[in-house]
């Protein structure tokens, strides 16, 4: 049997070769010459030269065990090995190649408006997008040094600049190789491959973090905590969750609030910032945030405060969610498996979807959904109509007392 028994990073006494130049890295194979990597060296390169010319086991093989195994050994030490020698971002797709060269620069927006007079007014705005990207990544690499001000700057930012999907592809394709074990860094380089046509390479991208232990699943890609142990179903079964029983009951009187809230102060109701949407509209009122209590806007629904007060159950946030015809919020993960999300369905005539891994629901007014958020979701309005659902989230069963700690 082929076997390859690894000999470690020799960090500590950096060798000399035959060829003068320092070995940083070496595996011993059974039955063949040890793989060497050397300072400076690419290390697909390095893996497909060396397959070539194995006998005794074929290319695939050879490579599939020895790119697994290195792609471990490397992630998990990459400190020390990150500047010894010529990663690229291909490293982490199974050494693919990945020519896509965003297409970026200086771009001016015009925007035509009405003035005060009457008359009409072009406003125009730039948008640099290299500045961005620059941006962006200084502060990721701030925060790679425990700089917690730099990654509040980047969390304060990201909303707000609402980047396109080929500044996500330019910025996480270089942030990957800043940060290839950050869960939200990895999550959103595969989330931009896929928005710009590479779904194959996001696919590969994603398994590749699993076979890391950064993930245990491709398609539960929790954004901020993992935790390893809890149960792992992407949709689960109302009917064990009573309390879900009491909120379908009180849902009547909850759509009322809101649409008579929504008459009255619309100004409640702002645009989700997340920034996934492709057309349309997508808008949330939160009645209460994790980790920071109940809103001042929870003053406005005295009735639907009521109903959640009387069922029995924690909710770590609570908020409204509308979604207008023809919008796409596409594929994304949450931050952590550590809860389950529900939707409380308010209105819905039909036309709108979600899918939550592989598997596609749909949305009965006056009836509940419960799902894991962790796992890869997307919603689409196909319908005329909006899609209102009231989302509350709560910890997971499975996670003790102890540990339900909000981050």
């Amino acid at each position: 049997m082929w076997r390859v028994l690894l000999l470690g990073i020799l960090f500590s006494s950096l060798t000399e070769c035959k060829q003068s130049k320092t070995v940083v890295h070496t595996v011993k194979v059974t039955d063949e010459e040890d793989l060497v990597f050397h300072q400076d060296s690419d290390p697909c390169k390095v893996l497909r030269k060396y397959c070539k010319k194995v006998q005794a086991i074929a290319y695939d093989s050879c490579f599939s065990q020895l790119y697994e195994l290195t792609l471990k050994q490397f992630t998990s030490t990459w400190s020390q090995v990150k500047n010894l020698m010529s990663f690229t971002v291909s490293f982490f797709l199974s050494c693919k190649p990945f020519n896509h060269r965003p297409k970026l620069g200086t771009k001016t927006i015009y925007h035509d408006t009405v003035g005060t007079g009457g008359e009409e007014v072009l406003q125009v705005s730039v948008r640099n997008s290299t500045e961005i990207i620059e941006e962006m990544y200084g502060y990721l690499l701030k925060a790679s040094n425990r700089d917690a001000k730099a990654l509040q700057q980047f969390n304060d930012r990201r909303p707000k600049l609402k980047m396109t999907n080929e500044e996500k592809l330019a910025l996480y394709s270089k942030s990957i190789l800043l940060l290839p074990t950050n869960l939200f860094v990895v999550d959103q380089f595969g989330l931009a491959l896929m928005a710009t046509d590479h779904k194959d390479l996001a696919n590969t991208l994603f398994e590749n973090a699993v076979k890391t232990g950064l993930w245990g699943h491709p398609m539960q890609r929790p954004v901020s905590k993992y935790v390893r142990y809890l149960p792992a179903k992407p949709w689960l079964e109302p009917k064990h969750f009573p309390f879900l029983r009491k909120l379908e009951k009180g849902y009547k009187k909850i759509k009322e609030e809101f649409l008579t809230t929504l008459k009255n102060n619309p100004e409640l109701f702002t645009e989700e910032a997340e920034n996934l949407h492709v057309g349309g509209n997508w808008t949330e009122l939160r009645l209460k945030s994790s980790g920071h209590g109940f809103t001042k806007a929870s003053e406005s629904f005295p009735k639907t405060m009521r109903i959640i007060n009387n069922c029995g159950q924690e909710f770590t946030s609570i908020k409204f969610s509308a979604i207008q015809a023809n919008t796409h919020i596409q594929p994304h993960t949450g931050p952590t498996n550590e809860r389950l999300r529900i939707h409380l369905t308010l209105i819905h005539k039909g036309g709108a979807k979600i899918r939550v891994h592989d598997e596609w629901h749909t949305w009965v007014e006056g009836k509940a959904i419960i799902f894991d958020d962790s796992w890869e979701h997307e919603v689409v309005n196909e319908g005329t109509e909006p899609r209102v659902v009231l989302i509350f989230d709560i910890w997971h069963p499975e996670l003790p007392e102890n540990e339900r700690i909000v981050h």
